[in-house]
């Protein structure tokens, strides 16, 4: 199995007109029955829990109402409320448990933070050529020890 995952950034369309790049995953969030989504995320280093808009629980066929509830900033101070839980999910064939938010604001994007997937991997930013490296963190331990 392939311990090295690449992925170029995302793109998105600003309110303004402008274009906005950064970092990106695809990954399948798996659910009960086998339905799932396969979307990008913004790889976002600052955030411990992964967020997911609440609307997703009703593909993924999975429920809320055990999760506790909290309450969730963003860098720019805004508070969204939201539930945490669980999710199975897939990264290149490589099989996680995510610990998320599901967030009720219906605008906000899919984002993976730290929890779950950053002790698996060793994350490479590749800002001048807009992409972003997965390495095996255990596999790939001495390319990791060479870039520090």
């Amino acid at each position: 199995m392939t311990s090295r995952f690449v992925f170029p950034y995302g793109i998105r369309f600003q309110e303004d007109g402008k274009i906005d790049v950064f970092p990106a995953v695809e990954i399948s969030v798996i659910g009960r029955g086998g339905r799932g989504i396969r979307a990008t995320f913004h790889i976002d280093s600052g955030a411990t829990t992964s967020v997911l808009p609440l609307s997703d629980v009703d593909t993924l066929g999975v429920s809320v109402r055990r999760g506790k509830r909290v309450l969730v900033r963003g860098i720019g101070g805004d508070a969204y409320s939201g539930y945490t839980g669980i999710v199975a999910a897939e990264l290149g064939g490589i099989k996680l448990r995510l610990p998320v938010i599901f967030i009720e604001d219906i605008v906000v994007p899919r984002i993976l933070g730290r929890e779950g997937i950053f002790p698996r991997f060793g994350i490479v930013f590749d800002e001048s050529r807009r992409r972003t490296a997965f390495l095996d963190s255990r596999k790939e331990r001495q390319t990791l020890d060479a870039l520090f």
